[in-house]
C-alpha cells in the first residue's frame, strides 16, 4: 500500500511538472505582444535532432531555436499518427473528443484505403473555426482532415483520388477553395504543377509549397496559416532514421522554412509575424514486424481478404494494433484471442504488451477498441493477413503509446521570448497559436 501511495505521488508530480511547463509555453505570450499573423509549420515526422543535431542541413530551424522558442520534446497522443495529431495541433484535444482515431477509419473488414479527408469529421472545435469567427483570415496549405472546411478562406487540402488517375492534383482542384485557387497558385506562384514535380515524398514539393505560402502571404495577408510538409516522413520511413535521403530531405524542409521566413523579412512582415515549426510525430527504427490478423485467420476469426466473414479485426495505425470485434459484447471471441496471444512462443510475445481497454481510455482512443497491441521498441506492426506472423523489414515507424518517438517544436518572430523548455503536450498548441492572435481558446 505504502509503494502505491508512492508511486501514485510521483505520477501526480510528474502531471504538476508537466502542467507548469504548458503554462510556461503559453504564458510567454503578452498583450503587447500579440501577433497579426501566425504561420504553423508542419514537418512530417519531425524529431528533435533536426534541430540540435550539428550534422543536420537545418541552419534555418537551428536560427529559430537559438533566437526563439525551442521545446525539446511534445508529448503526442496515442496512436502519434499523422492526420490524428495534426487534428490534435488544431484543436486542442485528444482524440476521443475530436474523433479522428486514425490516418484511416475501421471499415468493419470491408475493403477500402480511404483516410479521413472530410473537416466534419472532427468533432471539436479547431483554431480555423475560431479565428474565422472573430473575424480573422484563415489559408491553408495540404493539411489533414481540412477537405471542405468552412472556417479556411484560402485552402488547399490533402487530399487524393484511390483510384489511379492522370494527375493528383488536377484532381483535387474542385476540392480547393476559393474555385480556380490552385490554379491561381500555378500560374502566379509554381509553375504548372504534376505527378513529377510535386509528388508525395519529393523534395520539389516543399520548395513550392513554400512558394504557395508566400504567395498566399504576399497577396492575402492571412492571419493564420496552416502549413503540412511531408517529404521527411516518407524518407525515415523507408531509410530509418539515418540516411543520406534522410538528411535531404531535412534539408528540404528546412529550406521550405527559410523561404517563408526570407518572404517575412523581405516584405517586412516578420515584426508582426510569428512563424511556429513543430513536427506530428517522431520517429524510430525497426528492424521487425508483428502480423496479428494472421493470428485470427488462424483461429477462424477473420477471412483472408477484406470483405469477407469477420468476428474480430486488428486495425493498424502507425505502429499499433487495435482489435475491434464485430459484436463488441462477443466474451467468448474476446477470451479466444488472448487463449490465442497466451499460447504463442515466449520470443513472439516478448516483441509486443496488450494495452488493456482502461488505459486506452485514459489517453484518448476509440471507446469501441477492445485492446490493443502495442511492440516494443525495435519492432513495428504489418497489417497481412497469411503469411509469417513475424517478419523482417527494416525501416521507421512512429505511433507508440509509450512515447518513445516524441516531436519537437521551435518558435520564432513576433510575441516569443528567447527560451528552451524539454517538455510539452500536443494538445497545447491550439491554445498557444489562439493567445498569440489575442484569442481566448476554450477547449
Amino acid at each position: 500500500m505504502w509503494l502505491l501511495s508512492l508511486t501514485n505521488q510521483t505520477m501526480k508530480l510528474k502531471r504538476n511538472i508537466l502542467m507548469f511547463l504548458c503554462s510556461c509555453l503559453i504564458g510567454t505570450v503578452t498583450a503587447a505582444d500579440r501577433s497579426k499573423h501566425v504561420i504553423l509549420i508542419t514537418i512530417d515526422g519531425m524529431r528533435s535532432e533536426m534541430v540540435t543535431d550539428s550534422t543536420m542541413p537545418s541552419p534555418n530551424l537551428k536560427r529559430m531555436k537559438r533566437d526563439g522558442l525551442f521545446v525539446e520534446r511534445i508529448k503526442g497522443i496515442t496512436p502519434t499518427a499523422t492526420y490524428p495529431s495534426h487534428i490534435t495541433i488544431v484543436t486542442g484535444v485528444e482524440p476521443v473528443q475530436h474523433r479522428i482515431y486514425y490516418n484511416s477509419p475501421f471499415t468493419e473488414n470491408r475493403p477500402g484505403n480511404v483516410s479521413y479527408w472530410y473537416a466534419d469529421s472532427i468533432k471539436a472545435t479547431t483554431i480555423w473555426d475560431s479565428a474565422n469567427q472573430n473575424g480573422l483570415i484563415v489559408a491553408s496549405l495540404f493539411w489533414p482532415v481540412s477537405v471542405g472546411a468552412k472556417s479556411i478562406h484560402y485552402n488547399v487540402p490533402e487530399f487524393w483520388s484511390v483510384k489511379p488517375v492522370a494527375n493528383q492534383l488536377e484532381y483535387i482542384k474542385p476540392y480547393c477553395t476559393p474555385k480556380g485557387f490552385l490554379d491561381e497558385l500555378e500560374r502566379e506562384a509554381t509553375g504548372k504543377l504534376n505527378h513529377k514535380n510535386f509528388s508525395a515524398g519529393s523534395m520539389d514539393r516543399d520548395a513550392r509549397t513554400a512558394a504557395m505560402a508566400n504567395y498566399i502571404m504576399n497577396t492575402y495577408k492571412p492571419n493564420l496559416m496552416t502549413i503540412h510538409l511531408i517529404t521527411t516522413d516518407y524518407a525515415q520511413h523507408a531509410t530509418g532514421l539515418r540516411s543520406d535521403r534522410v538528411s535531404a530531405t531535412v534539408g528540404s524542409a528546412d529550406h521550405a522554412v527559410g523561404l517563408i521566413l526570407e518572404n517575412l523579412e523581405r516584405n517586412k512582415l516578420l515584426y508582426n509575424t510569428t512563424v511556429i515549426v513543430c513536427g506530428d510525430h517522431g520517429f524510430v527504427n525497426y528492424s521487425r514486424s508483428i502480423v496479428p490478423n494472421v493470428w485470427l485467420v488462424q483461429e477462424g476469426l477473420l477471412s483472408e481478404k477484406p470483405g469477407g466473414e469477420w468476428k474480430a479485426c486488428f486495425h493498424g495505425a502507425g505502429a499499433m494494433m487495435f482489435l475491434y470485434l464485430k459484436d463488441k459484447n462477443d466474451q467468448t471471441t474476446l477470451n479466444k484471442i488472448r487463449k490465442k496471444l497466451t499460447s504463442l512462443p515466449d520470443t513472439t510475445q516478448a516483441l509486443f504488451r496488450i494495452v488493456e481497454k482502461e488505459e486506452l481510455g485514459k489517453v484518448g482512443c476509440d471507446p469501441e477498441v477492445a485492446f490493443a497491441l502495442e511492440p516494443v521498441k525495435g519492432v513495428a506492426v504489418a497489417t497481412a493477413r497469411t503469411g509469417a506472423d513475424v517478419i523482417e523489414k527494416f525501416g521507421g515507424k512512429h505511433g507508440y503509446l509509450s512515447g518513445i518517438d516524441p516531436t519537437t517544436l521551435v518558435a520564432f518572430g513576433c510575441g516569443i521570448e528567447k527560451k528552451e523548455l524539454p517538455v510539452m503536450k500536443q494538445t497545447d498548441i491550439a491554445p498557444f497559436i489562439m493567445k498569440l492572435l489575442g484569442i481566448d481558446f476554450g477547449k
